[in-house]
């Protein structure tokens, strides 16, 4: 997930390198991998929005970022718990670089290449040395202090500006798994609680280099809620209700994400403290069947190739478009961006991700041997 990627491949992920995936994660989660699509969905078009100078759209869809890290929490202890004595935290890592990895450095190639097309279009000089630095640390999910703005500074991550949360993501994966073997929950809560009081003063940041060191409390209070409400999922009492309480859950969530005015910081914390959570727990408790299931087993699965690939597609079909008709045209370009980028996420995960992942996790199965 890390926080995009489905319930069904963190295990399946599993196979390829350490023990035999668990079915029983796809039906169990899916009403997860629906909510994960929807929200990477959302991401894409809050970006389009702002790229495409049209800021209403999904205006606040920003707090999908908060749901991701919640999901990831609650699904990788699901996934992973089980090895917490026979897993290592280096081969911790590295089973999370092979599930991340692949995605991102074909989001990188896909920018990079980009970058020397339109250079050589316009016919102006590349920074090659600057682009090799940025494919090098960004492929690592490391951060570039010093890109020009000639490929995309000053964001941190220039080739794949929503790449931080990934970033944040492994940080929060390696304290976790350096944890394992404390009184997680205590700890858990204990180390969410403290990121939430850091985030009333600071607010939710991390995407510019403004807010950047604000990126890891607000991952440390989300992810750690996650944890919580794993260690806590026996506990909740059997409710008929908890059908119709997750619905009205995703009706507010939907209209937080589209609120066309940023929303006050209270219902920013709240969002994270409260409403994601609560839409996790709730979610995680339900079964679901026919079309739904099917709609959330295509969310999940294309949520963390869309996550990684809009914006190098938006790069593409926007630089193509204003080289056409001299401008941008959100009510143009967003739909195709839109289609462009759902199917090629899928293509890119059936034809590239997992093809790669096996073949990578075969390898390391025999060097390991």
């Amino acid at each position: 997930m890390n926080a995009y990627c489905s319930a069904q491949d963190e295990v399946r992920m599993q196979r390829y390198s350490v023990v035999p995936g668990n079915q029983a994660a796809k039906s169990h989660f899916l009403l997860l991998d629906g909510l994960r699509g929807f929200a990477a969905f959302c991401v894409m078009l809050i970006h389009l929005g702002s790229w495409l100078a049209v800021p209403w759209i999904a205006r606040n869809s920003y707090l999908a970022v908060d749901l991701f890290f919640c999901l990831s929490g609650y699904v990788l202890s699901y996934a992973y718990m089980g090895q917490a004595r026979s897993m290592d935290s280096f081969e911790f890592l590295r089973v999370r670089l092979l599930r991340l990895l692949p995605l991102t450095v074909l989001a990188l190639v896909i920018s990079a290449s980009y970058l020397v097309a339109r250079g050589a279009f316009e016919h102006a000089p590349v920074p090659y040395a600057e682009l090799l630095n940025a494919l090098m640390l960004s492929t690592f999910s490391l951060p570039n202090f010093s890109a020009p703005a000639e490929i995309g500074g000053p964001s941190f991550f220039p080739l794949n500006a929503p790449q931080y949360t990934i970033l944040l993501e492994l940080t929060a994966n390696l304290v976790w798994w350096r944890l394992r073997h404390t009184n997680l929950e205590k700890v858990a809560a204990a180390i969410a609680l403290a990121c939430l009081c850091v985030l009333v003063v600071t607010g939710l940041g991390g995407d510019t280099p403004n807010t950047f060191l604000a990126g890891f409390p607000r991952v440390g209070a989300s992810f750690f809620i996650g944890i919580v409400l794993y260690q806590m999922r026996d506990r909740l009492p059997a409710w008929r209700g908890w059908t119709v309480t997750f619905w009205l859950l995703v009706g507010a969530m939907a209209v937080l994400f589209f609120w066309p005015t940023e929303l006050p910081r209270v219902v920013q914390l709240t969002w994270v403290a409260l409403l994601s959570p609560a839409l996790v727990v709730v979610g995680a408790r339900l079964q679901c069947s026919g079309g739904l299931a099917s709609f959330c087993s295509v969310a999940g699965t294309v949520s963390y190739p869309l996550y990684c690939l809009h914006f190098p597609i938006f790069c593409w079909i926007n630089g193509l478009y204003r080289s056409f008709f001299g401008a941008q045209n959100f009510y143009v370009e967003a739909p195709i961006v839109a289609v462009v980028a759902i199917i090629g996420s899928l293509l890119a995960h059936y034809c590239y991700d997992v093809p790669i992942r096996r073949y990578l996790g075969a390898r390391s199965r025999r060097v390991h041997a």
